[in-house]
C-alpha cells in the first residue's frame, strides 16, 4: 500500500510538472532569443558542473556503426587492425571526435559485469573476449588526437535479424514479461520499466567510471513505434494505478516522462563520477517523430540537467519534397530559442550519390558543402556525419571532396 501510494504521488507531481513546462515553454516563446550559455550546466540537482566549452563546439565528428567494427575473423588481430583504418580515415577527413558503438544491443564491446560481450567481437553474444575492445579503441583515438564519445542504444535488445542468438545471460535474464516491448520481431526495454531503466543507468556508469570516454550519446532509438498498440498494457497499468483525483497523462505524455526520467538519472549519474565526461543525444530529424517515440526534445533543450548537447540527424537536402534541410533546421532553432543547449547538425553523407529522396541527391555533389555553409551562417559549428565507411565509397568521392574544404 505504501508502495503503491508513493508511485500515485510521484506521477500526480509529474502531471503538475508537466503543465508548469507546457506554460513555461509557451511563455518562452514570445521573448527575444538570447545567446546560448554554453560555459557552464547543471545536473538535476541544480548543481553546476563544468563542461569545457571547447569539447562542444567545433564538434566535427563521425559515427562508427557496429556494422563498421565487425570482422569476419572475430579476433583480436582483426578488430585492431580495422580499427586502426577507421583511425586513419577519420583523420584524413578532418575528424576530431569518433562516436563509437560501443552497447548496440544491449550488450557490451567492453568488459562488463552487466552486459554479455557483443557478437561485434566475439561473432556469438556471450562468449569470451580475450581483450579490452573499448580499451584499445579509446587508447588508440587518444593517442591520434581524437575525442571519443561511446554511443549507445540504450532499450533495443534484438532486431528480427541481428544479434542472431541472444546470450542466455544476456538482459533478458535479468528482466520479466511486462519489461520488455516486442515490435516487428524485435525486442526492447520497455521505457516504463524501473528494472529496465536501472540496468541502463547502471550500465553507463560502469562504462564512465572504468573508462576514459570523453563522451556518452544516446542516438535516435527510444519507443521502437508510434503505434500506441506495443506499450497499451503498461499504459493501462499506470492509470489503473493512479488515485482517482489523479488526472492521467495521456500516452505520448507518459512516453516523454518515462524516457525523460531515464535521460536524467544517466546525466545527473554521469556528472557525478565524471564530470568533464559530456553527455549528448542525436535525436531524427523530424521532430513530431520524436515527439511520438518519447523523445521530449523541447524540455531536452529548455531544461538544465538532461543534455549538454543535441545533434538532431537532419538528413535531407535542400530539394527534399516535404522538409527541406533549411526548413528542418528552422524548425529546430525555433525549439532551441532561450536555450543553453548547443546545437550541432547530423548531415547524411550515406546519401550522397544515392538515389535517396526521390533522386535529388544525384543532382548536385556538394549538397553537404552547402549544407555545412547554410549552417555556418546561423553561428552552428558543430557537424556529427554519418557514417565513417561512406568516406571510402565511389558514389561519395565528389561529396566529401567538397564538404571537407569548408569543415
Amino acid at each position: 500500500m505504501i508502495f503503491k501510494i508513493k508511485y500515485n504521488r510521484i506521477w500526480c507531481i509529474a502531471v503538475v510538472v508537466l503543465v508548469i513546462a507546457t506554460i513555461i515553454a509557451s511563455c518562452f516563446n514570445t521573448l527575444t532569443p538570447v545567446k546560448p550559455k554554453t560555459s557552464e550546466t547543471y545536473n538535476v540537482l541544480g548543481e553546476a558542473v563544468s563542461v569545457n566549452k571547447a569539447d562542444i563546439d567545433n564538434i566535427r565528428g563521425v559515427w562508427v556503426p557496429y556494422m563498421s567494427l565487425e570482422t569476419k575473423e572475430h579476433t583480436e588481430k582483426s578488430f585492431k587492425e580495422n580499427f586502426d583504418k577507421i583511425i586513419n580515415t577519420a583523420k584524413e577527413n578532418k575528424i576530431n571526435t569518433l562516436i563509437v558503438h560501443i552497447r548496440p544491443f544491449s550488450d557490451a564491446l567492453y568488459i562488463s559485469k552487466i552486459y554479455p560481450s557483443s557478437h561485434i567481437v566475439t561473432g556469438k553474444q556471450g562468449a569470451e573476449m580475450n581483450f579490452d575492445p573499448l580499451k584499445y579503441m579509446i587508447d588508440q583515438s587518444h593517442k591520434n588526437n581524437l575525442k571519443f564519445h561511446g554511443w549507445i542504444n540504450p532499450y533495443r535488445i534484438s532486431t528480427k535479424d541481428t544479434p542472431k542468438e541472444l546470450s542466455q545471460k544476456g538482459v533478458l535474464s535479468k528482466l520479466d514479461n511486462d519489461d520488455i516491448l516486442e515490435y516487428d520481431g524485435g525486442k526492447y526495454i520497455n521505457p516504463a520499466s524501473t528494472k529496465g531503466q536501472k540496468l541502463i543507468i547502471d550500465g553507463v556508469k560502469e562504462v564512465v567510471k572504468n573508462y576514459d570516454v570523453d563522451g556518452i550519446q544516446f542516438d535516435d532509438y527510444f519507443y521502437p513505434s508510434a503505434e500506441t498498440a506495443i506499450d497499451a498494457d503498461s499504459y493501462l497499468n499506470y492509470k489503473e494505478n493512479l488515485d482517482t483525483e489523479c488526472i492521467p497523462l495521456t500516452q505520448i505524455q507518459w512516453r516523454k516522462s518515462n524516457v525523460n526520467m531515464l535521460v536524467s538519472s544517466v546525466y545527473s549519474s554521469i556528472k557525478a563520477i565524471k564530470s568533464n565526461v559530456i553527455f549528448g543525444i542525436s535525436p531524427q530529424g523530424n521532430i513530431n517523430n520524436c515527439l511520438n517515440i518519447g523523445a521530449d526534445i523541447y524540455t531536452w533543450c529548455s531544461t538544465k540537467g538532461y543534455v549538454d548537447y543535441i545533434c538532431p540527424q537532419i538528413y535531407v537536402n535542400f530539394k527534399h519534397s516535404v522538409l527541406p534541410f533549411d526548413t528542418m533546421l528552422k524548425q529546430w532553432q525555433d525549439a532551441m530559442q532561450n536555450s543553453s543547449v548547443p546545437l550541432c547538425v547530423g548531415l547524411a553523407l550515406y546519401k550522397a550519390g544515392s538515389d535517396d529522396d526521390e533522386g535529388t541527391w544525384q543532382e548536385d555533389n556538394d549538397i553537404l558543402m552547402k549544407e555545412v555553409e547554410y549552417c555556418k551562417k546561423q553561428n552552428i559549428n558543430s557537424f556529427m556525419i554519418y557514417h565513417i565507411d561512406y568516406f571510402n565509397n565511389d558514389n561519395t568521392s565528389k561529396e566529401v571532396e567538397n564538404v571537407l574544404a569548408v569543415l
